[in-house]
């Protein structure tokens, strides 16, 4: 098996995997409006948002389920149910009823699907990182997993995409009735593409050796914590620096877009989903330096690009029109190409093979969804209570940028040379 087969196979599972994830990003303001009591627009977007963290406070559950499925039964079969679980459960979301269609059982059935989303997608990114790593040749590694790395801003764009389209082909009446569904329903035709693929694939050539030598670990989540700890630490600081500048830039983007602004809702999907696509070979040169550069030095500059633009760049968006908004767009979310071009591969290689599943998804999602998932929110909330809405971005998503800018200075290894078979 090619790994170019490999790289396909995982790359799109991902990218169906981050499409329905950002969906939900993408429709923030249609599920405020429809999911939550129209009393107080404000309370309905920080409940939209709490309800978007839900998926992040699961994720660590998803990371330590499938990741002991993932380093005792093996990679391929692991990552085959989180996708078709996902999948699902996107599918669904567009079925379910309105608040004035069902009250208060609407919004509960939201967060549990989102929750069931968390529990998939925590085990999804890190079986995929593994799987890609486990088959890449060495010097290339951080290079064929840029691919996969490069699918949450591909599958934000295409959220974007299909939300504006949908607007573009049906009446303003029919989108903002049911038409804002689509996304979330015609997920189930990428599911189905992707467990396709992933059924052809074979399993880890690593993970088959581990198995040959008897040497499967029997609680891997036991190991990772027992002998591991420090680097779990790590990962979850290194994590959480991506995630709140990635958080940033494509979840609360769409509300101060929408309220500050003063776009509509179609042209915040516009203007993200434009930077977005954008930016995804950006994504690959940064895999392509961390082969070459290492790892550390290209998350440290992304980090570093994000604390010095995010800012001033959130501060001249109201001023800004359509396009030149999408560039401010892309600069921002050109920061996380940098962090999250290499952050999968320089976590995967901070654990041994027999426990590598289990410590990177554990490590990836503790940092994301601890800190990632709430970022919406944390920033939503400190803007309304200061009436301010730029004063959660420095009180929030500069200071854990800057905190892991300065562990990974000092803390993170670099891997780059390291032997994956180990």
């Amino acid at each position: 098996m090619s790994i170019r087969t490999v790289v396909a196979a995982s790359t799109i599972g991902t990218l169906i995997e981050w499409y329905d994830f950002f969906a939900y990003s993408s429709l923030s303001p249609f599920i405020a409006e429809y999911f939550f009591p129209k009393s107080d627009p404000a309370v309905a977007i920080i409940l939209t948002w709490l309800v978007f963290a839900t998926a992040f406070v699961v994720r660590p559950v998803g990371a330590v389920l499938f990741g002991h499925l993932g380093d005792r039964i093996g990679r391929k079969s692991t990552f085959l149910i989180t996708l078709i679980v996902m999948g699902l459960a996107t599918f669904f979301m567009g079925l379910i009823p309105t608040y004035a269609q069902a009250g208060i059982v609407a919004p509960l059935l939201l967060t549990l699907l989102r929750i069931v989303q968390g529990i998939a997608l925590g085990g999804e990114y890190g079986g995929a990182i593994t799987y890609v790593l486990e088959h890449a040749p060495a010097g290339r590694r951080a290079f064929y997993n840029g691919f996969v790395a490069a699918t949450p801003p591909l599958g934000l764009g295409l959220s974007s995409i299909t939300v504006v389209l949908s607007s573009l082909l049906l009446t303003k009446e029919q989108f903002a009735t049911w038409g804002w569904r689509m996304p979330f329903l015609v997920s189930i035709i990428l599911t189905a593409l992707g467990v396709y693929l992933r059924f052809k694939l074979a399993e880890s050539p690593v993970f088959e050796d581990i198995k040959k030598r008897g040497e499967v670990a029997r609680v891997p989540i036991a190991e990772v914590l027992g002998r591991h700890l420090p680097w779990v630490l790590v990962g979850v600081a290194v994590a959480a620096g991506h995630a709140v500048l990635a958080y940033t830039s494509t979840g609360y983007i769409f509300t101060y877009l929408v309220q500050t602004a003063k776009r509509t809702p179609v042209e915040a999907n516009i203007i993200v989903g434009a930077a977005a696509l954008a930016q995804i070979p950006l994504y690959l040169l940064a895999a392509w330096l961390g082969d070459r550069v290492g790892r550390k030095a290209v998350y440290m500059t992304g980090l570093a690009i994000g604390l010095a633009t995010y800012y001033p760049l959130y501060y001249l968006l109201p001023s800004l029109d359509l396009w030149l908004a999408a560039l401010a767009v892309y600069v921002m979310v050109g920061a996380t190409a940098f962090t999250f071009g290499i952050l999968g591969t320089a976590l995967a290689e901070l654990f041994p093979a027999r426990v590598r599943y289990s410590g990177m998804s554990l490590a990836f999602n503790l940092g994301v969804g601890l800190f990632g998932g709430f970022t919406p929110t944390i920033v939503q909330l400190i803007g309304t209570l200061l009436k301010n809405p730029l004063a959660g971005l420095l009180l929030y998503t500069y200071v854990v940028a800057a905190a892991a800018l300065i562990i990974a200075a000092l803390i993170l290894p670099e891997t780059k040379s390291k032997d994956v078979a180990a």
